[in-house]
């Protein structure tokens, strides 16, 4: 009887609610728990005064299936499972409806009275009562009227009997949801369906513990009982057991998710710091050389914008890579001296060959740093051109990484659209037909291209990237 107990108290427990709160008008739910109760009463006045057999062996029955039902195994929730449907089915063999009628009642009432007359628990009664009063009519409707021993015909009565009972079960539960929370039965049945196969093994025990009885009467009953009570141990043991590993995976599971929250905080919290890092040193090269203030930081909008336009996933590796590598492409300049660097006038070809060592200088400065190896590739490479003749490695096409492509663009546009001493901003205009100029040799085309694609945005913005750099220019002039 224990089967999908809890699913009873579940249905009828809100019921119970609304009449002893008397809150709310009648409903279809409140109607059919009234219909189910008018049910079990009619079941029990008509098949109780029929009742025949050894009462004292009912009895017996009945004391067993009171105890049985006081020590159901618990499966992951609240659906229940006993061993009291072995008990229940012999009651249904040796003593059809009338038997199985007192047993429902004294095992349900027993329960009311355990509860302390808890109201809740009453309404278990009638569904009990119409549910097993559906099994036993099932089962005396094909069962022969002498059992005697073991038949093919005793099966089927048996087979019929479980099924119609699990059936009748399910859809009164299945209804009863359906009325108060307008839940599918179909899913209720999937929720449960697995149960299946363990109420017939369990009413087959039954029908083997009513054919013990009959072939060595009293003594068969105690023989075939302590096998099934050794059987409810071993599967409390293994249910038990089961439900402990689960709640400590669940346990783990949520230590684990707690570990990762943070590490994911302290991962980007890192990440917050390894970036502010970065913008402090690049402000300090900007601030070094005040001719290309902002410089560095400018570049790296523009970089991630074509970035963004060829199809590199933002927050990836890729992404970081070029990211960081942009803002860091000039830091090999702190290698070169301040006479090279900030020399007014034109440089010499001994101090272009100094000068041009700065991707060099960048990249052993960097690559040993685990979080800066992309970007130092980036910063090695990222005065190579298309088509081969850039420097220092002298690297073309494709074997120069991503990156590295786009900064040879972005990085025109904004020394061209950029206030200098010794000239002033060209438009970005002319920018636009210079890249274009070189597109193939100096640039890879499919950079230019996506910079065509997003060069209009770039204009709008120009302006606002460039806000103070006009007044940093002028002081350098005046100076």
């Amino acid at each position: 009887m224990a089967f999908m107990t809890a699913n009873v108290r579940a249905v009828v427990s809100p019921m119970l609610n609304q009449i002893s709160t008397r809150r709310y008008p009648l409903t279809p739910f409140a109607a059919y728990c009234a219909l189910l109760t008018v049910l079990s009463v009619l079941a029990c006045a008509f098949v109780l005064p029929n009742l025949h057999g050894p009462i004292a062996l009912l009895l017996f029955f009945v004391a067993l299936n009171v105890a049985a039902e006081q020590f159901p195994i618990e499966i992951y929730g609240n659906t229940r499972v006993s061993v009291s449907v072995v008990l229940e089915m012999a009651i249904i063999i040796l003593f059809g409806a009338p038997g199985i009628t007192l047993a429902v009642i004294a095992s349900t009432g027993t329960a009311f009275y355990l509860r302390k007359f808890d109201p809740r628990a009453l309404l278990n009664i009638p569904v009990y009562i119409v549910v097993y009063n559906a099994g036993a009519f099932a089962y005396s409707s094909v069962a022969p009227q002498d059992l005697g021993g073991f038949s093919w015909a005793v099966t089927g009565a048996v087979t019929l009997a479980a099924l119609t009972t699990f059936a009748v079960n399910a859809v009164i539960l299945g209804v009863g949801l359906r009325l108060r929370d307008g839940a599918s039965m179909l899913s209720f049945w999937e929720q449960h369906s697995w149960m299946l196969p363990h109420y017939f093994s369990f009413a087959f025990i039954g029908l083997a513990l009513a054919l013990s009885y009959f072939a060595l009467g009293t003594v068969g009953i105690f023989a075939f009982l302590t096998p099934a009570v050794m059987m409810r141990l071993a599967m409390k043991q293994y249910v038990d057991k089961t439900r402990d590993n689960v709640l400590k995976l669940e346990d783990q599971n949520k230590e684990l998710a707690a570990a990762n929250v943070n590490i994911r905080r302290m991962s980007d919290e890192l990440s917050d710091s390894y970036d502010g890092t970065l913008e402090a040193l690049v402000n300090a090269l900007d601030a070094r050389d005040q001719e290309t203030k902002g410089h560095s930081l400018r570049v790296s909008k523009y970089m991630m914008d074509i970035a963004r336009e060829i199809g590199v996933v933002e927050g990836s590796r890729e992404w970081l890579d070029m990211q960081r590598g942009s803002l860091l492409h000039d830091v090999g300049k702190i290698g070169v001296s301040d006479s090279i660097l900030l020399k007014p006038g034109k440089l010499t070809d001994d101090e272009w060959k100094l000068m041009r060592l700065h991707p060099e200088i960048g990249f052993k400065m960097l690559h040993q740093v685990k979080f800066l190896e992309g970007p130092a590739e980036i910063i090695l490479a990222h005065h190579e051109r298309w088509d081969g003749k850039g420097y220092p490695r002298g690297l073309a096409q494709d074997e120069i990484p991503l990156g590295a492509r786009i900064f040879p663009v972005v990085d025109t546009f904004d020394a061209m659209t950029s206030d200098r001493p010794y000239r002033q901003a060209l438009s970005t205009q002319d920018a636009m037909n210079e890249i274009l100029k070189y597109s193939g040799t100096q640039f890879d085309p499919r950079v230019v291209e996506a910079f065509l694609d997003i060069y209009s945005k770039w204009v709008h913005m120009w302006a606002e990237l460039h806000a103070d750099e006009h007044e940093v220019v002028m002081s350098l002039r005046a100076a």
